[in-house]
């Protein structure tokens, strides 16, 4: 089958390994210019990041509700991926304020195109916490994860200045996603190539 822009998201869905080549062509520029933007006092993470982000879209994509656009929920996912980074590693950065500031500055985005009730569920996945307790009995849970409630989180994909990714990186990336889905040296193999590409356009936009 070839795999196109119709039935790509369909076909990731069943977990086919050429969707998600072309996935990674259609989305790993966006992501990668998420990510850069969101840990830049992490700069040693990124790839990390990208590593993990992308393992979590291929992980939840039973998440994904295909109502909205598809491309908005991958970069909610991402900007979610990194606000997790940045409270895990908090303590590595050398300007630990300017990192708080981007926690509280990234959470208020996320929740500010939720309701009420979505917000405290946007808390109570974040910390940890479930969905009972304080959330009123009156409200149906209709989000089993915080995967699924981030279809609610508006995220606009232009709102980045694309990294530019050639389409040998993005193959490089694709086949070390490979490795990574199979087991094999899960994170030397992409680290060592994730972080050639940061360096790369790290230097490029010096």
């Amino acid at each position: 089958m070839k795999i196109n822009k119709e039935n790509y998201v369909v076909q990731l869905r069943l977990h086919n390994e050429k969707a998600l080549e072309f996935f990674i062509m259609e989305h790993g520029e966006q992501l990668v210019s998420i990510i850069r933007k969101h840990l830049f006092t992490l700069p040693h993470l990124q790839q990390e990041c990208l590593t993990d982000t992308v393992a979590a879209i291929w992980n939840h994509l039973d998440s994904y509700d295909s109502r909205n656009e598809f491309g908005n929920w991958v970069g909610s996912v991402a900007r979610y991926r990194c606000l997790e980074f940045l409270r895990e590693h908090q303590k590595e950065a050398t300007i630990a304020w300017l990192i708080e500031k981007e926690i509280a500055e990234e959470k208020e985005m996320m929740v500010s195109c939720l309701n009420p009730h979505e917000q405290e569920l946007f808390y109570r996945f974040y910390v940890g916490d479930g969905i009972g307790g304080s959330v009123k009995k009156d409200v149906k849970i209709v989000y089993r994860n915080m995967y699924d409630l981030l279809n609610r989180v508006y995220t606009d994909i232009f709102e980045y200045e694309k990294e530019h990714l050639d389409t040998e990186e993005k193959e490089q990336i694709f086949q070390q996603m490979q490795s990574l889905l199979a087991g094999k040296k899960r994170k030397f193999s992409l680290r060592r190539y994730l972080g050639k590409s940061f360096h790369k356009a790290a230097f490029m936009n010096c």
